[in-house]
């Protein structure tokens, strides 16, 4: 073997593991993206699991309580008394002590300890055990999707509920786990708003 043939093979072996190392880094970056993509519904899954099987331990380490109640608050508040009115206005009679009844009533009742019933509430809990087939068949109504990569919603039209908005779970990520930070309960949809014009009536057409 000649001293320039022995000179190429460390160069060709530099090389070679440089595209190796380039390929080890390209397949470890989709794999971790694969998994952080796949992690929310893994979640889902699990939440999904958990209240067929009535399983409550497992479902509150899904949820994060004081930003669900800030968001169950801030929905039946508007619920019952309209959106926050601007600066320049004065907030409509008895507002305040509704909010605050809200306020403490979810308060009392969204805790841990009563999750069990918050879940029957909502979805009425069926004697059947779950299988993958039945857990299927609800994910299958489920549309879920990222928001932007840190916020991952799902939502579902519940039974008794097909003429109401979909229940809403937001997730966020908190601690290295997915946990619904947000529920939004069914409600009727918005009424479009009918715009009146005051300006005068035109007159009918005549003939000639």
């Amino acid at each position: 073997m000649s001293y320039l043939s022995r000179m190429e093979i460390p160069a060709s072996l530099s090389t070679l593991r440089r595209q190796q190392a380039r390929w080890v880094c390209a397949g470890t970056l989709a794999a971790a993206t694969t998994l952080y993509a796949a992690s929310p519904f893994c979640t889902l899954w699990s939440i999904t699991s958990a209240i067929r099987s009535h399983d409550m331990g497992s479902l509150n380490t899904c949820l994060k309580w004081e930003s669900v109640r800030n968001g169950l608050k801030t929905q039946v508040v508007d619920d019952l008394i309209g959106p926050p009115v601007a600066d320049d206005e004065l907030p409509a009679f008895g507002s305040s002590f509704a909010s605050s009844a809200a306020s403490n009533a979810i308060d009392e009742e969204v805790r841990p300890d009563k999750l069990g019933m918050l879940v029957d509430h909502l979805m009425p809990h069926e004697q059947q055990p779950a299988t993958a087939g039945t857990m299927l068949a609800m994910l299958w109504r489920v549309h879920a999707h990222f928001i932007h990569p840190g916020v991952f919603e799902a939502s579902v039209i519940m039974p008794g509920h097909e003429h109401e908005t979909p229940l809403r779970l937001q997730m966020r990520i908190h601690a290295f786990q997915w946990k619904i930070h947000r529920i939004d309960l069914p409600a009727p949809p918005p009424q479009p708003l009918v715009e009146a014009s005051a300006g005068p009536v035109p007159a009918p057409l005549t003939q000639p």
